[in-house]
């Protein structure tokens, strides 16, 4: 059992704290905020341990194994880079950090000191997609060929003026939605981006973006097509398909969703799992490869988190 404690106890780590929760390989040990009080309250709800009014005792204590980063993006560098020193795992709220250097200049400072270091991409490992994954390696609708994928939400209805996702340099579209299309289709087309052509909208009141479109050719000649954007919120907040030579699969909310649909010979078959937190999945991928003493996910580790940041920092 891995013992995590989380830093910054905004609205994402209540579904990161279920997520932990929820899985039979982690603890949900230490919570830490800059305010003690709201760190006390988030521990009663939850049921942690320990309650922290700062980062830094959080990181003092022994028995802190994992530290999952739950702060805004601007703040994910040089946390990742303490919580390292400090001697402790860490898995980091998407997008991990701003670019591609600082990707390979942290996962070599794991490394160095022999600690796990993951991006948080739930996309990559809920149930109905892990689910899917298997399906298509099986051949059940034949070679990949394409994958579009969208997430779209109207911002200015959801966040006040001043909100970090709307910060010119570690805000904007790409950074904040556009990593879940971007990593749903890194996944499952499991190929390096060979081509890449990335445009991007704007606003004429703020300098971060305001959508992004990606279109992305694989080398193993899967093509995806994949879109963020701020202007509109879509059905789900948007969806998925993935098309092969002899069908597809329609994914609706393809980022936490637990349903999808097989469309193969005329046929409509529904293909459903069960799901208790969409945080659960990564929460225990990262646990049992902290216990297998693995420093990096094979599934998500410094080479994936490049090849989404690659598509993100094209916008820019």
């Amino acid at each position: 059992m891995i013992n995590f404690g989380i830093i910054g106890i905004g609205n994402i780590a209540h579904r990161v704290a279920k997520g932990i929760l929820c899985s039979k390989k982690a603890n949900l040990y230490a919570v830490a905020s800059r305010n003690k009080d709201n760190a006390e309250q988030f521990q009663k709800q939850y049921g942690a341990e320990k309650a922290y009014g700062s980062y830094k005792e959080l990181l003092e204590d022994a028995a802190v194994d994992a530290v999952y980063i739950c702060t805004p993006n601007s703040l994910h560098y040089e946390q990742i880079q303490l919580c390292l020193s400090c001697g402790k795992h860490v898995v980091c709220e998407k997008p991990m950090v701003a670019n591609s250097e600082q990707v390979k200049e942290l996962f070599a400072q794991a490394r160095k000191v022999g600690c796990f270091l993951m991006e948080a991409e739930k996309t990559m490992f809920t149930p109905l997609n892990v689910k899917l994954k298997e399906m298509i390696e099986r051949g059940v609708i034949g070679k990949l060929c394409a994958i579009r994928a969208e997430y779209s939400y109207q911002v200015l209805e959801e966040v006040d003026k001043d909100h970090w996702v709307l910060d010119k340099n570690m805000g904007g579209s790409a950074y904040d939605i556009g990593v879940y299309p971007i990593s749903f289709s890194h996944y499952f087309a499991n190929s390096k981006i060979e081509n890449l052509i990335v445009k991007r909208m704007d606003h004429p009141e703020y300098e971060c973006d305001f959508g992004m479109q990606a279109d992305i050719c694989y080398e193993n000649g899967v093509y995806g097509f994949l879109q963020s954007n701020w202007f509109y919120t879509p059905k789900h907040k948007g969806s998925a398909i993935l098309a092969g030579e002899d069908g597809y699969i329609e994914v609706p909310a393809f980022w936490k969703g637990t349903k999808a649909y097989l469309h193969k010979n005329g046929i409509v078959e529904e293909i459903e799992t069960e799901m208790e937190s969409d945080f659960e999945g990564e929460v225990t991928h990262a646990a049992e490869c902290i216990e297998n003493n693995m420093l990096e996910s094979p599934v998500l580790g410094e080479y994936m988190s490049l090849e989404i940041i690659k598509v993100v920092e094209g916008i820019l």
